[in-house]
């Protein structure tokens, strides 16, 4: 996934998702992190969780938060 840090502040990201089978249905949820991102930059990266999902999978974004840098 693409995080982007569209403040004017260095932050890092927490993005938690949750994978749905075909039906919509929770399957398994998982995270996404990015530390010390700096102002109007974007990353790339994979959410990761535990468990499987058989055949067709999407992807949605549960919550963010964002912690700016000290």
């Amino acid at each position: 996934m693409e995080i982007v840090n569209g403040a004017d502040d260095r932050a890092s990201y927490i993005v938690s998702v949750e994978f749905l089978d075909g039906d919509g249905t929770r399957r398994a949820s998982g995270l996404a992190t990015v530390t010390d991102l700096e102002a109007g930059r974007k990353a790339v990266e994979n959410a990761q969780g535990l468990g499987k999902v058989p055949g067709k999978m999407t992807c949605e974004v549960a919550e963010v938060t964002r912690i700016p840098a000290r």
